[in-house]
C-alpha cells in the first residue's frame, strides 16, 4: 500500500520546534477544573510497552491497538476537566492543552475534522462537530475546549492575552508536581467538599456495607464524606503498572481487606468497575488507601477516556494528503478503523465487576468511538461505526435504568408499596415479606436491562459481520 509521506512539507510547517515543557501548560489552563490527566508521550513512546505494541507508529501501519490516540507531532498532553462526582460523574467541560514539536495548520484540523474556521476575540479558532473549539495556544500549543462555548472560549482567550494565572485546586497542584518525576501518565481527582454526610449515610444503610465489615456508621461516613480526591500515576516498562493513592481528612481506620471492598463497592455502584482491579495489592496508610498492582490493556483504555480530548480525529494528519485518496489509502484508513472499533468492543466485553457495573464505560466508548479518525475511511463503514455508538448508547441507558428502576421499585416495596402519603398505601404485609418482594423488584429490573443489553450484543455481532463480509469484498483485504 502507498504511503503519502512526501505531502508533509506541503502540509506542516518544516522548521521543528520545542515543544513546552508541563509547567507552561498549566499556565494555560482555566480556573474551576476538579481533574487532570498529564501524559509526557515522548517519555512514553520510548518504553518497551509502547515499542512492542506500535503505540508510535500509523494507524495505517499497526497502531490501531494504542491505549489513547494522540497528533503524531505532540510531544506533551494536559487535559483538564470538571466532573460532577455525584451525579454519574458526568464531564462538565473539558480544556486539552498539546504541547506540539511542529504546529499544525487550525485549516487543515478544520478540513479534516469536517469543521470550518470561525474568529472568536480576533483569534481564529476551529469549530468541531463533536461539539469543540480548537485554537493555537502560544506559539505551537494547542487547545481544545468541549463543549464548543464561544463565551468560555472568548473568556480563556482573554485571561491568556492579560497574563492572568487562573486559580488552581491546591490538591491538584501538589499531584501535578509529580508528572516531572518517574510517573509516564498522572491523573487526579480533587473531590473536596463535593460528598454530602447525610447522602453517604443513605448509601451506607442501602448497602450494608457497615454492618458486613462490623464499622461504626458514624465515623464510616464521616470518613467517606472527607474525601479530599484521587492521584494516579501510570508507569510504563514492558508492561503498564499504576499507583493509585485515595486521600481522606482524617486517618482510614480499617485494615486493608475492608479499604479493597470499599473501593470495589464504590465503583460498582458508579456502574465504573475496572477488569483487573480486584488482584492489585491494596494497603493502608494514615490517611490514605493506596493501591499498587498492574494495568491490562482494556482497563487502561477505560482509565484514560476519562479524561481523552473530545476529538482526536485530526490525530492521523501528519504524512497524509487530506485533499485526495487513492484505494490502497482508503483500504488502509478503513481496516484501521475497523480494527480500532472492534479493540473497544473486546475491551467491553471483559467483565470489569458484575454483570451491571459497565454502563458507565459503555457510554465512554460510544463516545471513543465517535471520535476515532474518520479521514479517508469508507462511507459504508462510518455508518456502521454511528449505529454501533448508537447501539452502545442504548445499551448503557438502559443498564442505568435498570439499576434506577430497581432501587425505586425496592424503596417502594420497602416502604410499603406506595409513595408514603396515605394510609391508603400502606402494605400490611410482614416486613420479612417486603424484603423478599424489594429482592424480587430489583431482579426483575435486573433482568429486563439484561435483556437489552444481550440484544444490543446481538445486533453488533450481526452488523459486523456484515461489513467485514462487505469490506473484505470490496478492498480484496481481510478485515
Amino acid at each position: 500500500m502507498r504511503s503519502s509521506i512526501l505531502v508533509l512539507p506541503a502540509l506542516l510547517i518544516s522548521a521543528t520546534c520545542v515543544a513546552s515543557d508541563f509547567n507552561e501548560l498549566w499556565d494555560q489552563v482555566p480556573a474551576g477544573g476538579n481533574a487532570f490527566m498529564a501524559i509526557d508521550v515522548a517519555k512514553t513512546l520510548t518504553t518497551p510497552i509502547a515499542k512492542k505494541n506500535g503505540w508510535g507508529r500509523k494507524l495505517t501501519e499497526g497502531g490501531s491497538d494504542r491505549p489513547l490516540y494522540l497528533p503524531p507531532e505532540a510531544d506533551k498532553v494536559l487535559s483538564v476537566a470538571n466532573f460532577d462526582i455525584v451525579r454519574n460523574f458526568q464531564r462538565s467541560w473539558n480544556v486539552s492543552l498539546f504541547s506540539m514539536t511542529e504546529p499544525i495548520p487550525l485549516k487543515l484540523v478544520a478540513r479534516a475534522e469536517g469543521g470550518y474556521v470561525d474568529k472568536i476575540s480576533d483569534v481564529d479558532v476551529v469549530w468541531l462537530p463533536s461539539d469543540a473549539y480548537v485554537l493555537m495556544a502560544g506559539k505551537n500549543d494547542l487547545a481544545m475546549q468541549a463543549p464548543a462555548n464561544r463565551q468560555a472560549v472568548a473568556g480563556w482567550i482573554s485571561s491568556q492575552k492579560s497574563g492572568q494565572a487562573s486559580q488552581k485546586s491546591d490538591y491538584l497542584a501538589v499531584a501535578f508536581a509529580g508528572i516531572n518525576l518517574k510517573p509516564h501518565i498522572v491523573l487526579a481527582l480533587d473531590s473536596e467538599h463535593a460528598l454530602q454526610i447525610r447522602r453517604v449515610t443513605q448509601h451506607l444503610e442501602q448497602s450494608e456495607f457497615a454492618k458486613k465489615h462490623n464499622l461504626d456508621f458514624e465515623p464510616t461516613a464521616e470518613l467517606i464524606a472527607g474525601l479530599r480526591g484521587m492521584v494516579m500515576e501510570i508507569t510504563f516498562t514492558d508492561k503498564a503498572t499504576a499507583r493509585t493513592k485515595i486521600d481522606f481528612s482524617q486517618p482510614v481506620s480499617f485494615n486493608k481487606t475492608v479499604a479493597k471492598a470499599l473501593v470495589l463497592g464504590a465503583l460498582e455502584a458508579r456502574q465504573m468497575s475496572l477488569p483487573g482491579l480486584d488482584s492489585a495489592k491494596f494497603s493502608v496508610f494514615d490517611k490514605s488507601i493506596i493501591i499498587e498492582g498492574e494495568l491490562t490493556m482494556d482497563a487502561l483504555r477505560r482509565v484514560l477516556s476519562l479524561m481523552e480530548p473530545p476529538s482526536t480525529k485530526f490525530s492521523s494528519l501528519k504524512d497524509t494528503n487530506v485533499e485526495e485518496a487513492t484505494g490502497d489509502d482508503m483500504a488502509a484508513n478503513s481496516l484501521a478503523y475497523f480494527k480500532s472499533t472492534q479493540s473497544y468492543l473486546k475491551d467491553l466485553r471483559q467483565q470489569g465487576g458484575s454483570h451491571n457495573s459497565d454502563a458507565y464505560w459503555t457510554d465512554r466508548y460510544a463516545a471513543k468511538i465517535d471520535q476515532l479518525p474518520i479521514l479517508h475511511v469508507d462511507d459504508d463503514l462510518l455508518d456502521y461505526g454511528q449505529k454501533l455508538t448508537e447501539t452502545l448508547r442504548v445499551m448503557s441507558g438502559s443498564r442505568k435504568m435498570t439499576n434506577l428502576e430497581g432501587g425505586m421499585a425496592a424503596r417502594n416495596e420497602m416502604s410499603g408499596g406506595g409513595y408514603g402519603y396515605g394510609y391508603d398505601n400502606y402494605n400490611y404485609s410482614s416486613p420479612r415479606s417486603r424484603v423478599v418482594d424489594a429482592g424480587n423488584a430489583r431482579t426483575d429490573a435486573v433482568a429486563r436491562g439484561s435483556s437489552v443489553k444481550i440484544q444490543g450484543w446481538d445486533l453488533i455481532d450481526n452488523a459486523t459481520t456484515e461489513i467485514r463480509r462487505e469490506m473484505t469484498k470490496r478492498y480484496n483485504v481481510e478485515f
